[in-house]
């Protein structure tokens, strides 16, 4: 499988927010994202697509304490370098959670991960609706005892 541009440019946001943040707390580089990245593309593309959007999730979850003014230096920083900034990747990130909100229910594992991140986001939890909070969190749990039925395991 080719990587598409979406993979690419996210991967390589990947590599710049590991190296600046995440890396460093890895007791090996065997254990550091980009490694387990290319050992997953190795193994299997589409579980490597998986792994980067969730890796990607973890980011956001990271960053979402920051204050404006890190953000903002971080996505001059990133666009200078001809990445996607931060701020770019998080409006993607809440597209997919405005998505699942219409929607009404949580699809994968990769959407579990942007509703957990957006539920655990300390600084949503005074901007976001108490009906969307409630919402999400009903989403989240039906995703989970949908999983854990019979039926859906194999």
């Amino acid at each position: 499988m080719t990587p598409t541009a979406d993979y690419t440019d996210m991967k390589a946001f990947l590599r710049f927010f590991a190296e600046r943040f995440l890396d460093q707390r890895m007791a090996t580089a065997h254990d550091r994202p980009m490694a387990l990245l290319e050992r997953q593309e190795q193994e299997s593309p589409e579980r490597a697509a998986s792994g980067l959007r969730m890796a990607v999730n973890n980011c956001m979850e990271i960053s979402a304490p920051w204050p404006l003014s890190q953000i903002v230096a971080l996505d001059a920083e990133m666009h200078a370098k001809g990445l996607l900034s931060l701020s770019h990747v998080r409006s993607r990130v809440w597209g997919r959670y405005a998505a699942m909100l219409k929607r009404g229910h949580v699809r994968n594992g990769d959407e579990l991960a942007v509703a957990q991140a957006v539920l655990a986001d300390r600084s949503l939890a005074q901007a976001l609706p108490e009906a969307q909070r409630r919402s999400l969190q009903a989403m989240v749990q039906a995703y989970g005892a949908g999983r854990a039925s019979p039926l859906h395991r194999r």
